[in-house]
């Protein structure tokens, strides 16, 4: 999937495009005031590029873990919290470790002498119970809590598991009264944004209280930052700017220098070197 190819941690360090910098920045104003905070853009809008960005600045003073929900064949919350700490067990190790210098009660004691497969058994049956100790695990060491970043749970209103992933998040808000350190960040397109509406009205109330919308197309001052950045030609550049370009074709342009890679046609022959 090219929006797997482009957005990579790696990548995921810069942020271009002063649009896509204001809705960082509105998202680290929300950070502290909403527990659930929903990026929703049309696709190549860069929701996974901004949900690891936001994930690497937010690890200064959280628990951050970003979850790639796009092919799991599975979405309940057992299988979404096993396959997150799965994936971001260094980041729970580091926590874990602070934990042995500090005074924890027993049940935090317990559950900072868990390995690799305990956690994950524990994250997949019990996900509540889990989550409970993670976040009380953070507060215990000094972080400010616990995020959890869940891209692309649902692909499309058409998706199978769709149902699963809506259960999911409910079961996610009800514990947030309990848990204040606790905080969800989701991507989600307008067409899934739109099937929860219809069919789950109390979620869409919920959801719609933190609602951070991506531009849909690359502006001119972002297309010159990209420009400065990746030192495109003025031929590339006119091109660019003679189509609505998604900030995801126009980094693959950038990136790869090959139209054709990216998924676009020209009349117009482009040498790009």
């Amino acid at each position: 999937m090219q929006s797997r190819l482009l957005a990579t941690p790696e990548r995921a360090s810069t942020l271009l495009g002063p649009s896509w910098r204001a809705v960082k920045r509105r998202v680290l104003e929300m950070i502290d005031g909403y527990q659930l905070i929903t990026l929703v853009g049309r696709a190549g809008s860069g929701k996974t590029h901004m949900a690891l960005n936001l994930c690497k600045e937010l690890k200064a003073s959280w628990l951050c873990m970003y979850l790639d929900a796009a092919q799991l064949g599975d979405k309940r919350l057992g299988q979404l919290i096993s396959t997150a700490v799965r994936d971001n067990e260094d980041s729970i190790r580091g926590v874990m470790k602070l934990g042995k210098s500090r005074k924890l009660d027993s049940a935090l004691s317990r559950f900072i002498k868990l390995g690799t497969n305990e956690l994950t058994t524990a994250a997949y049956n019990y996900p509540i119970d889990f989550l409970t100790m993670l976040h009380n695990l953070t507060l215990a060491v000094g972080l400010r809590g616990l995020v959890l970043v869940i891209d692309e749970g649902a692909l499309s209103q058409d998706d199978q598991y769709i149902g699963a992933f809506t259960t999911a998040i409910h079961a996610l808000r009800n514990i947030m009264p309990k848990l204040s350190g606790l905080r969800l960040i989701l991507t989600m397109l307008p067409d899934v944004v739109d099937y929860i509406a219809k069919n789950d009205p109390p979620l869409f109330e919920i959801l719609s209280m933190g609602v951070v919308n991506l531009p849909d197309y690359v502006t001119e001052e972002d297309l010159k930052e990209v420009a400065r950045a990746y030192n495109l030609s003025g031929e590339l550049i006119e091109l660019i700017k003679s189509s609505n370009l998604t900030m995801r074709q126009v980094m693959c342009i950038a990136e790869f220098k090959d139209l054709q890679k990216c998924g676009l046609q020209s009349e117009v022959e482009v040498t790009i070197t």
